[in-house]
């Protein structure tokens, strides 16, 4: 089977953010999709090891911030190479509270979120939210994967559902 095939469906990239017992903490994410219009639900999956997860599963609520193709490259590596069980990824970055959760004034637009229903699968828990908040705040080209591995020359974190080893 030829793996790089999957290189070829269309896929933002994504900061979740959420709370983690009143510090804010989130990841890098690839895998976001609106599902439903009325009432606006958006689906987004997160690796189980990942501790944004616990944390979502904790709170039940969540943000996608959509990032740009301008973004410092820095802030997608603070939210994915590294566990914010272990260190403050919002340590040296501004961010502000939209819908009651924290937001990245740099990404293009929010959406908050309320869980509303999860999926398990062996790996990751793709979790249902229904939007209670939504907004924009920059001009900007919103990044696609894509993007992000031709030009930005960005790799895939172990926890990626893309991830294709070394």
């Amino acid at each position: 089977m030829d793996k790089t095939a999957l290189f070829n469906l269309s896929y933002g990239v994504y900061v979740v953010t959420t709370w983690a017992e009143g510090r804010p903490t989130g990841c890098t994410a690839n895998s976001v999709m609106q599902i439903t219009a009325t009432p606006e639900t958006i689906a987004v999956s997160i690796n189980h090891d990942n501790y944004t997860n616990k944390c979502i599963k904790d709170t039940g609520v969540f943000a996608i911030n959509i990032l740009g193709e301008n973004i410092d490259p820095m802030v997608i590596g603070s939210f994915g190479f590294r566990s914010g069980k272990d260190v403050d990824k919002f340590e040296g970055i501004e961010h502000l509270v939209k819908g009651y959760l924290p937001v990245l004034p740099q990404a293009v637009s929010y959406i908050t979120c309320k869980v509303i229903n999860t999926m398990e699968t062996d790996t990751h828990t793709v979790f249902l939210g229904e939007v209670t908040d939504a907004g924009n705040l920059c001009k900007d080209t919103p990044m696609t994967y894509s993007y992000y591995h031709k030009v930005v020359k960005g790799t895939a974190p172990k926890n990626a559902p893309t991830y294709q080893g070394d």
